[in-house]
């Protein structure tokens, strides 16, 4: 009879330091909402060595893989931007916090458009060859070859820095720079005309700029995870099923 009274109580005790354990890790500032999937997208959530599928309204927390198939494409909120990617790109959202948006970028084609910088945020791109960090907010795309050790910018609109192995290189709207290996030589160019990804990049910017209140509020979310904004309009966790994240549900 006390064998089995201290082992509830020590199944309690148990219980209790779980708890406090999981209450003591604070969730991130922000995540991102994968708002658009077409083809296979695969999510490897921070901490673990599976893949699940990535599904309409999943919440991307930071150290999340996401890995686009083939002829597979998909659309991430976060903040005031939006992150597209290409068939064949893999990436991590390697900080969410309060005023960061950083990304890592393995291989493939990303677009980034950010409707709106706020004073003190920081939106970055990382990949193999350099550290790109936007000055203004626009659209970019960048495209990494592995294989060949290269990435390629493209500033549609706005401006930012590449840094790496010597003086930054600063890539202005309507430029293109080529940058291979991490030690940085200036090869700026006009941008190239759109093309396909470009293309569905810009009929889902008019998508979004048509949405009533401002696609879920993306647009006017500040750089704080609580504020006066939260999600404005029809809730966009209507369909689809709840998920453990660690900390919170997602």
């Amino acid at each position: 009879m006390k064998a089995a009274k201290y082992a509830t109580i020590g199944a309690f005790l148990l219980f209790i330091s779980a708890a406090v354990a999981g209450a003591a890790e604070v969730p991130p500032g922000r995540v991102a909402r994968l708002q658009y999937v077409s083809g296979s997208v695969s999510i490897q959530p921070r901490g673990t060595g599976g893949w699940v599928t990535g599904l309409v309204n999943h919440a991307v927390s930071p150290s999340d893989n996401v890995w686009t198939d083939k002829n597979s494409r998909a659309e991430l909120g976060v903040g005031a931007g939006v992150l597209r990617m290409n068939g064949e790109t893999s990436m991590t959202l390697t900080d969410l916090s309060r005023n960061t948006v950083q990304v890592t970028l393995h291989q493939g084609n990303l677009n980034l458009r950010v409707f709106h910088l706020f004073d003190g945020e920081i939106y970055e791109v990382d990949t193999p060859n350099v550290t790109f960090t936007l000055q203004k907010s626009g659209e970019y795309r960048f495209d990494v070859d592995p294989a060949n050790d290269t990435t390629i910018v493209t500033v549609r609109k706005g401006q930012g820095d590449a840094t790496g192995e010597g003086p930054a290189v600063r890539v202005r709207a309507h430029e293109q720079a080529r940058f291979k290996g991490t030690v940085l030589v200036r090869n700026i160019h006009q941008a190239p005309r759109p093309d396909g990804f470009d293309s569905w990049c810009e009929v889902r910017d008019q998508r979004q700029d048509h949405w009533p209140y401002g696609g879920y509020g993306v647009r006017v979310y500040p750089p704080y995870p609580y504020g006066p904004y939260v999600w404005v309009g029809p809730g966009p966790y209507r369909y689809g099923p709840w998920v453990w994240g660690g900390v919170w549900w997602r």
